[in-house]
């Protein structure tokens, strides 16, 4: 049995993203040609449930199945399309995205999550996650004000992971989506490592099988080619953060190919991109005459490998170095209090005396001093106290598994 799968962020982004009715008609015609066949479809990045109905009335009749998440203010974005039976679906909010006063980055607006949708195809149980990760808006780590939050993140969809996909029911375990996470990043190497995902790209069997248009690196964001990039983005010729990454029960299942696609339009005049992200196809082989031969269920396998303790190890100070972080701005904020304090009981000058334009100025001059302790008393009281707990707990459950014998699936 050949299953096809297809991941791929849409930059969905409305009034910030160009040209997206032309991209997602683009997308949907790709969908419903010969060339665009797949078994499952994973998106991200479609904000609007508007957009997801008319993609999903368009392409019903060869996707007959398909589900979007909802959650946060404007959704997750996250939704999954299917040839073959959804039976069940799970979802699981992110506890930590970033931070309310940054609204020029919106994660915290989104409801990224990790989700899943069981699917029956010919007998076998595929529970197939897709998964958004919050995005490095700095590139460098010791600017990258997030990245306690990712490393949570990756932790949680671990955790999730762990949870809902159990050796004796499922046949096969699909992760695939955004992880806004390169090989090399901390939680992109934890999430391998303690889940023990193949990535599709590095173990494909067919290596010289690849889009012309993009070549066979595996780069999906910020290539040099792409008009939607900001220029300031630009790291090096691209990055691969986009994956698609499988376990199976058994070892008859075998990736033929994989590669990034979807880039640049063909034959559009306009020379339109499908989004600022290459999609990720990859092509699986599933031998059901194979007899069960099942690999070793995870919660049979010692935390032997020193790697993967250090990984935590780091990721557990990582998250110590936030919660330091929240503990600075919680004095930083009552240090404001008390400025803004006495700023508000300052300069107002006679009110039988002042001027008009004084008057306006002293009124503006407080209006700005009394939201700004607000913000600080809510940051003191309640927004920090909040990340610093979520941080803490996901800590707390990661210096567990150091100490336990065996990981747990």
């Amino acid at each position: 049995m050949k299953l096809r799968v297809l991941t791929l962020n849409v930059w969905g982004v409305h009034y910030v993203a160009k040209f997206i009715d032309k991209r997602i008609q683009a997308l949907i015609n790709h969908f419903i040609s010969p060339e665009g066949e797949y078994d499952i479809i994973g998106l991200q990045e479609v904000w609007s449930k508007k957009d997801y109905l008319y993609i999903r009335n368009q392409i019903k009749t060869i996707y007959p199945y398909s589900y979007y998440f909802l959650s946060g203010l404007i959704g997750s974005g996250c939704c999954i399309f299917s040839k073959h039976p959804i039976i069940g679906v799970y979802e699981h909010q992110y506890t930590l995205n970033g931070f309310p006063h940054k609204i020029q980055h919106g994660d915290y607006f989104a409801g990224k999550l990790i989700c899943l949708c069981k699917i029956l195809i010919n007998g076998h149980v595929i529970n197939v996650y897709n998964t958004h990760l919050h995005a490095n808006y700095h590139h460098v780590i010791p600017k990258d004000i997030y990245l306690g939050h990712r490393i949570c993140q990756a932790y949680e969809l671990i955790q999730f992971i762990e949870s809902t996909s159990s050796a004796d029911t499922t046949h096969l375990t699909i992760l695939l989506g955004d992880l806004n996470l390169t090989t090399s990043d901390l939680g992109f190497q934890l999430i391998r490592g303690i889940l023990q995902l193949n990535d599709s790209f590095l173990h494909r069997i067919n290596k010289d099988i690849f889009d012309p248009t993009l070549g066979n690196s595996g780069l999906t964001c910020d290539l040099l080619d792409n008009p939607y990039i900001v220029p300031y983005q630009l790291q090096g010729e691209g990055e691969r953060i986009d994956y698609i990454l499988y376990r199976a029960r058994n070892d008859n299942v075998k990736c033929l190919e994989a590669y990034p696609t979807l880039h640049k339009v063909p034959n559009d005049p306009d020379g339109l991109y499908y989004s600022d992200h290459a999609a990720i196809y990859a092509l699986f082989e599933i031998d059901e005459k194979a007899p069960e031969k099942k690999i070793t269920p995870l919660e049979d396998v010692e935390i032997t490998d020193e790697e993967t303790r250090e990984k935590l190890r780091s990721a557990c100070i990582i998250v110590e170095e936030s919660i330091q972080r929240i503990q600075r701005e919680r004095i930083f904020c009552a240090f404001g209090v008390f400025i803004l304090i006495f700023i508000l009981f300052s300069f107002n000058g006679n009110p039988l005396s002042n001027t008009y334009l004084y008057t306006i100025f002293t009124i503006f001059k407080n209006l700005i001093c009394i939201i700004g302790i607000a913000i600080c008393i809510w940051f003191i009281c309640l927004g920090k106290p909040v990340e610093r707990n979520a941080l803490s707990s996901i800590q707390n459950a990661m210096r567990l598994r150091l100490r336990v014998a065996h990981f747990s699936y």
